[in-house]
């Protein structure tokens, strides 16, 4: 055949196979732009539900919304599109009445709470739907993975998952919620190319047993020619995902294999296909990765990486602040972008080890306390590049100059309710944070709700139950304020357990675990604990808020030997806003086990890390938090006849300046301190937290002074006809 005639045929087959191809394309555009509208749209959230078909020019809408302004707001935004030509609105308008709003708003915290779905709340996570649907389909616009449509106590889920487990986990979630009459699970399962590795056993784990055995779990990928991405994300489970650009997925195409501690995940397809994997690596998981040309991508706040490649391009977008960098390669790659800021803390030396051309070195002091470290070796990859990046709202890893900024959001925004109109229409001007933007309750004015957590004990300092709004007198400023709010203290709690590793309790590592432990046992089975551990001048979630007794003291025998310095008022900050923040309308505990010897404290050396929060903003922050803080101040040991009188002294100061500085905290909070000779002698101390939370109600009013000007108002709570002692906080900032 001439070329002429293999040109002429391959016009006609152009021209056979694009027939139909503008109507469509032009359906999938419009398909694009609705589910753009609808998704921008103002007040939308994933407690509205919206589906869309597309039949010659018209549009119509189907599902469920929460306002009427967003009914005709979607309605109105579709109509003015060129190609739609009359648009059906066909969208129910659900009730939105109190106990409705109640439960959505604990429906969203219990299942995007859960450790198995939490990563999927985070800002930064990039959710793809990833159901096809042809252009003439329903459409489901999709804002995050899980929608939650609630309507006379009536609970409905909605969206995709990769996994039928993180199904049933919503679903178990959503039947928890308190007052929900009935549960339909309508969420799709997409995950066919998804495997997810369970995590390791570490009580069963010999590794765990023996000290030599390496300090984290480690995840290796070994793909020549396909892509590795791998994202850390806030789960607990290994996700792999693999595509390929020029067939399905087969079974085969990986090969997955663990020994102890260490997960191998090898690409090496029969027919030599090119597999790409994205993996989603939990939090402090080592990485090692190995290819030949394949491109390297890391992103997040990553523990350790060692990274192998001949020629792939290499891009990693990491804390660089809080990780060190290292490269030795056989060539200067093609290609190399590193951003000027980080430059300064990088260096190439003038004269590299014979094995290397081009290196690399971090010049930070190895001293200087940071999180991660990623060290790439190889010959001459095709490009380097170096993005900064945010750590994400919901890493469980928080570095201690992080806390500053929490603080000074805390002082400008405290955290207010935003308020709404009782016809649903435009809301009211707020500066509540993310978070608070749910209407958890509508009111007829922008008025200011203040809560306080009281405890109420008689004269043997016993919990006096059964009290009611009657039993209560509120005073601010010496005005009587009308009690809108009285949570008894059957009412489950929200109680933060933070624990000092750091070096100066590294004798007492053992007691520390077993203190939380007990502690954990002491609470009631309805409350929520979250344990929080400081070392090495970052704060870690070793476990959200959960009420599973049994997974918390898993993790808890999980903490290694940490060590390092005491930024100690940083750590309460970051604590508080973690959780607890987002958390301002329920009843809230945060527990310090702790020396409460901040570095600030302590006379400088290189290693120590002194807080960047000064005690005197942190005292002033905790009038506003929704959060009793009590401390349990740890006394140091005496010490022998040896130690010289003046250096006795000044630990003799520095530690009454600790405990004062505790003190306050607490009373600021409404709080109490409890003080311990040592960790061992904890036992006496478990009862009387667990007895004084117990004894704690939550109370809500209005102020009649709605003039926030910033001001300290003086708080005042008595228990009328009982002879019982109330303890609160003192007052707050009219802000």
């Amino acid at each position: 055949m001439s070329a002429r005639a293999v040109a002429a045929s391959l016009a006609l087959l152009l021209l056979a196979g694009s027939s139909a191809t503008p109507a469509q394309d032009q359906t999938a555009r419009l398909v694009d732009q609705i589910t753009q509208l609808i998704s921008s749209q103002r007040g939308i959230r994933i407690y509205d539900w919206v589906n869309f078909i597309i039949q010659d020019r018209q549009v119509t809408l189907t599902g469920t919304v929460t306002t009427r302004a967003l009914k005709r707001g979607i309605a109105r935004a579709i109509r003015k599109l060129e190609a739609v030509d009359s648009v059906v609105d066909e969208l129910e308008l659900v009730s939105s009445s109190g106990d409705d709003i109640g439960i959505r708003i604990n429906a969203y915290w219990r299942i995007y709470g859960h450790p198995e779905i939490r990563r999927l709340a985070s800002p930064q996570s990039e959710f793809k739907q990833r159901l096809r649907r042809t252009p003439r389909d329903t459409q489901r616009v999709l804002l995050q993975p899980i929608h939650i449509v609630v309507e006379d106590g009536h609970l409905t889920l909605e969206g995709e998952l990769e996994q039928l487990r993180e199904k049933w986990v919503a679903e178990e979630q959503a039947y928890a919620v308190l007052g929900v009459r009935s549960v339909t699970n309508n969420i799709v399962v997409t995950g066919t190319d998804t495997e997810e590795l369970q995590p390791i056993d570490f009580e069963n784990d010999p590794w765990w047993r023996d000290s030599a055995s390496i300090d984290e779990p480690v995840v290796r990928v070994e793909n020549p020619a396909g892509a590795v991405r791998v994202k850390v994300v806030n789960t607990e489970r290994v996700r792999l995902r693999r595509t390929s650009r020029s067939r399905p997925i087969q079974a085969g195409d990986t090969t997955t294999t663990r020994l102890g501690r260490k997960t191998r995940i090898s690409a090496s397809p029969a027919d030599g296909a090119q597999v790409d994997l994205e993996i989603d690596l939990p939090y402090g998981q080592r990485l090692e990765v190995e290819t030949v040309d394949g491109p390297i991508s890391v992103t997040g706040l990553i523990r350790r990486a060692d990274l192998k490649t001949s020629f792939g391009r290499v891009e990693l977008a990491v804390p660089w602040k809080s990780v060190r960098f290292a490269a030795a390669l056989g060539r200067s790659p093609a290609h190399v972008d590193i951003p000027p800021h980080l430059r300064s803390s990088l260096s190439s030396p003038g004269q590299p080890p014979v094995e290397t051309a081009w290196q690399i070195e971090d010049l930070r002091d190895e001293r200087q306390s940071l999180y991660g470290r990623i060290r790439l070796e190889g010959v001459r990859p095709d490009a380097l590049v170096l993005r900064d990046s945010a750590i994400p709202e919901d890493s469980p890893i928080r570095m201690h100059w992080q806390a500053s900024e929490t603080l000074g959001t805390m002082l400008k925004r405290p955290y207010r309710m935003r308020m709404s109109r009782r016809d649903g229409d435009e809301p009211l001007t707020g500066d509540a944070p993310a978070e608070a933007l749910d209407e958890t309750v509508q009111f007829n004015s922008d008025v200011r709700l203040v809560q306080l957590s009281a405890s109420v004990v008689d004269e043997q300092n016993r919990p006096v139950p059964g009290l009611g709004r009657e039993d209560f007198e509120v005073l601010e400023d010496g005005v009587a304020q009308e009690i809108g709010i009285v949570q008894d203290v059957d009412s489950e709690f929200n109680l933060i357990l933070l624990l000092d590793c750091s070096t100066s309790t590294l004798g007492d590592r053992n007691a520390v675990l077993e203190s939380a432990k007990q502690f954990v046992l002491a609470a009631r089975p309805t409350d929520q604990v979250g344990i929080y551990v400081l070392s090495d001048a970052y704060l870690q979630v070793v476990s959200p808020l959960t009420a599973d007794r049994d997974a918390l003291l898993r993790m808890i025998e999980q903490i290694p030997r940490l060590s390092g310095g005491t930024p100690l008022y940083d750590a309460i900050t970051l604590s508080y806003a973690q959780e607890l923040a987002r958390r301002r309308w329920e009843r809230n505990a945060l527990v310090v086990i702790s020396d409460g010897m901040d570095n600030e404290l302590l006379p400088r050396n290189s290693r120590s890390v002194p807080s960047v929060v000064a005690f005197e903003d942190l005292l002033r922050v905790a009038a506003e938090i929704n959060s009793a803080i009590y401390p349990i101040f740890l006394e140091p040991e005496e010490f022998g006849v040896r130690v010289e009188r003046s250096w006795r002294e000044r630990q003799r100061q520095s530690t009454d300046r600790a405990r004062n500085r505790m003190q306050q905290l607490a009373e600021q909070t409404g709080g109490r301190i409890f003080r311990a000779k040592s960790i061992r002698d904890l036992d006496a101390v478990y009862e009387e937290v667990a007895e004084e939370l117990r004894s704690i109600y939550t109370l809500g009013y209005y102020p009649s002074n709605q003039e926030f000007d910033g001001e300290w108002r003086r708080i005042r709570v008595h228990v009328n006809g009982h002879a019982a002692h109330v303890r609160t906080r003192p007052g707050y900032y009219g802000w």
